[in-house]
């Protein structure tokens, strides 16, 4: 079909008035053939008027229609139209009926006209749109970034706190090896009494510790101590307390200036708020007597045959108050059958659902019934006792119980 261009002055008052308003108006035929196109001499995203009319319309561009409002004799829609240059660009358009007056004169045969314009506003909201989507891309892709690098940084340091943990445990290994080594392997070899032992440390490590040393064939020195805290830290005083002992009671006949020695060295040495409650006792199985010394310490017992008991209280200064305090040596008979129970205060301090303690009065009444048994069922029974009393079976102290029976002479 032949292109049919508007013509005369209706026309041309037409295309000015399209050209100031950016506008361009199209009249297709029934198969989609462009008849008429204006304004006459501005292109149409790059295509002139020579261009267009003549050709399909959907030849020349390629259309994404969005219907958007339905008028009365006509429709409101979103083009997007792709030109030359094969980018989209938004265009409203309105379809207007052939029967429009003056189409039908300036373009006779034509089944619509449409009616385009360039939405040039919402063109520039779209690109900012897409701007902001490639900067919100862009942040997003940084942040990525950044949570990739520190994802990195922090496995790194996870690895380093596994390998720190894993130093940390091998060293704690080796304190609980060498509060073992600390620990009596077997009990002086005297004719005259018997030991055993229960020591519950509250952590991998602990405070308490005790010693037992022959001086000789019926005499045997029995130290029993308690460093304040929890850990290493009381772990390697207890070491410390240890060698000074094991230097100090061959060399001094007195438990009190042994006593007195050990606070004087750890005074010196030890410049943190940890202290020492200790009770060091010489036990004469042939002359039945012992001489002993404590310092903060709770009273250690001895519980008779008969089911009295004697307490060995410890009336000087804990370790570590000061580099010259006092101590002194206090003496007790013995009698064959007496059963001695040494202990820390983890034993006496446990508590019960009321907050009672355990004390001193629950350690006395344990030993007393059970004291016809063998040594060994004392010791369960005073760890069972202590179990049953607490309001949980959870121990908040280290817990060291070291009991000794004097065997009656035939």
């Amino acid at each position: 079909m032949e292109a049919l261009p508007f013509g005369g002055l209706c026309g041309s008052a037409m295309s000015a008035v399209m050209a100031a308003a950016s506008q361009h108006l199209l009249s297709l035929a029934e198969d989609g053939t462009v008849l008429a196109f204006l304004p006459l001499e501005v292109p149409l995203l790059g295509r002139t008027r020579e261009e267009v009319v003549g050709r399909k319309l959907d030849s020349l561009f390629r259309a994404n229609y969005v219907r958007v409002f339905d008028g009365k004799d006509s429709w409101n829609e979103i083009v997007y139209l792709e030109g030359v240059d094969g980018k989209p660009r938004p265009f409203g358009v309105r379809r207007l009926p052939p029967d429009l007056e003056p189409f039908p004169a300036l373009v006779p045969g034509a089944r619509e006209h449409l009616l385009i314009n360039e939405l040039l506003i919402y063109g520039a909201l779209e690109d900012l749109h897409e701007r902001t989507l490639a900067e919100h891309a862009q942040e997003l892709e940084a942040v990525n970034d950044k949570l990739k690098r520190q994802t990195h940084q922090l496995r790194k340091a996870l690895e380093i706190l596994e390998s720190r943990n894993r130093q940390m445990i091998k060293e704690l290994n080796l304190a609980v090896e060498l509060q073992k080594s600390l620990l009596p392997k077997s009990y002086p070899p005297t004719p005259s009494a018997v030991f055993t032992h229960r020591y519950i440390p509250l952590a991998m490590v602990g405070g308490d510790f005790f010693a037992l040393s022959a001086m000789d064939t019926d005499r045997v020195g029995i130290l029993i101590a308690d460093v304040s805290g929890h850990g290493v830290a009381p772990a390697f005083i207890t070491a410390m307390i240890r060698s000074l002992f094991d230097y100090l009671h061959p060399r001094e006949s007195s438990p009190a200036e042994v006593i007195r020695r050990i606070n004087e060295e750890f005074s010196k040495i030890v410049n943190t708020d940890h202290f020492v409650t200790a009770f060091y006792g010489i036990f004469d199985f042939e002359a039945m007597a012992c001489t002993y010394c404590g310092a903060g310490h709770p009273p250690q017992l001895i519980v008779h045959s008969d089911g009295s008991v004697t307490r060995l209280r410890s009336e000087d200064p804990i370790i570590g108050m000061s580099e010259d305090c006092e101590y002194h040596d206090r003496a007790e008979t013995l009698a064959g059958g007496d059963l001695l129970c040494f202990y820390t205060d983890g034993v006496q301090e446990a508590r019960n659902a009321k907050d009672e303690m355990f004390g001193v009065q629950g350690i006395e009444e344990t030993v007393i019934r059970c004291r016809n048994s063998d040594l060994e069922s004392v010791a369960d029974a005073l760890i069972t006792g202590v179990i049953q009393f607490m309001k949980d079976p959870v121990f908040e102290d280290d817990i060291t119980v070291v009991l000794g029976q004097v065997i009656e002479s035939l």
